[in-house]
């Protein structure tokens, strides 16, 4: 039996120091999200600038909002698997205040991590969390309740 895969949006800012930087996603891509990442039987497969991939039981879920995605587990737990040793992509983000994408393929930032996870691709855009919402709801396009 397979678990269901949900894309997990951040609705509250990071805590101390990395609020700013929470703060200033939302500004820059006029976003609710500052952060996103994959949630599998209650943990969050996720990557941040100070731990790069990382997973942890998601903690606080009332600061997320959970969109079923389709998605299989064991897919999406491979492709973590496959990227664990990733750092996060600061570069990419220049993206969003330069008029060229910048990348390093090794490299992700959050909402690039959630688009590979759910699609198994690598993106070749820039990344918002209105974008993951609009290709990965599919068939689903609820919020998890309960």
């Amino acid at each position: 039996m397979t678990n269901q895969v949900f894309l997990a949006l951040r609705k509250t800012d990071a805590k101390g120091f990395a609020s700013l930087f929470s703060k200033a996603t939302r500004a820059r891509i006029i976003t609710s999200y500052p952060h996103s990442g994959v949630v599998i039987n209650d943990t969050l497969y996720h990557i941040t600038a100070r731990h790069g991939m990382a997973s942890e039981e998601l903690k606080n879920s009332q600061d997320w909002d959970l969109f079923r995605v389709d998605a299989i587990d064991s897919e999406v737990l491979k492709r973590y698997n496959e990227h664990k040793a990733a750092k996060y992509d600061w570069l990419s983000l220049l993206g969003f205040v330069l008029p060229w994408r910048v990348s390093v393929s090794k490299w992700l930032y959050c909402y690039e991590w959630s688009y590979l996870a759910i699609t198994g691709n690598l993106p070749k855009e820039r990344i918002t969390p209105e974008k993951l919402l609009t290709f990965s709801l599919g068939k689903y396009g609820s919020i998890k309740t309960g």
